[in-house]
């Protein structure tokens, strides 16, 4: 084999160029993301009366708190008392949640406990200690300047955002608000027009480097094996 056939390459640097761009605009976000509806979501706030007990119908929408139903109230007023020890696959599926949060409400009793849930060993264990909605909401709260943009202007009135974050508590002059989700809609892509675009230049530099690596490869034939 001549060394000038070994040094002839398959496609063009041109044609190797023109691919990578075609396919680099295709897989950016802003591009790779198909044009079309996307989700609006309207964040509100909701200032807490923490001296309120009925508090626990608001706060268990942060992610660190479950609302409690039967099996799981069941098993916090006993932990409350003791530890809850039991073979982890004896566990029903609402008391293994508990493992993935941090406070379950009592709405009955208007109420709250603060859970050390776990597993070791095969072996579920649960404590469980009664505190305050002031205790929770001290706990949990974030600076809003820490918070996410959208969350932090719905303290001033609802805000809107392309992105979903889940529910937080707030610190406010007053006390603290829960901020949280509370419309989401479906709406044009604001991109939808240059998106378009970037997609038919895209595909336009692709079909143009099939029909290159076409071209040159015919062009090698006819010129036949390299002298």
């Amino acid at each position: 084999m001549h060394r000038a056939a070994l040094r002839s390459p398959v496609v063009s640097a041109r044609t190797a160029v023109v691919f990578l761009v075609g396919l680099a605009i295709l897989c950016q976000p802003v591009v790779g993301d198909a044009p079309g509806l996307e989700d609006r979501y309207t964040y509100g706030a909701t200032p807490l009366a923490l001296d309120d007990g009925e508090t626990v119908a608001t706060l268990h929408h942060h992610p660190a708190v479950g609302y409690g139903v039967d099996d799981q109230l069941d098993a916090v007023h006993r932990a409350a008392n003791d530890t809850v020890t039991r073979p982890a696959d004896a566990v029903p599926p609402d008391v293994a949640r508990l493992t993935s949060l941090r406070y379950l409400a009592d709405d009955p009793a208007d109420r709250y406990y603060r859970l050390d849930a776990r597993v070791t060993d095969g072996t579920f264990r649960l404590n469980a200690t009664s505190v305050s909605a002031r205790a929770v909401a001290a706990d949990l709260a974030v600076a809003p300047a820490d918070a996410p943009a959208p969350m932090r202007d719905a303290l001033d009135g609802n805000a809107t955002s392309g992105q979903e974050y889940p529910a937080a508590v707030l610190r406010t002059d007053d006390g603290y608000a829960l901020v949280r989700v509370v419309a989401t809609e479906r709406v044009p892509d604001p991109y939808t027009v240059p998106k378009i675009a970037a997609y038919g230049f895209a595909v336009a530099l692709l079909v143009w480097g099939c029909l290159s690596v076409y071209r040159e490869r015919v062009e090698r034939e006819e010129r036949g094996p390299a002298q």
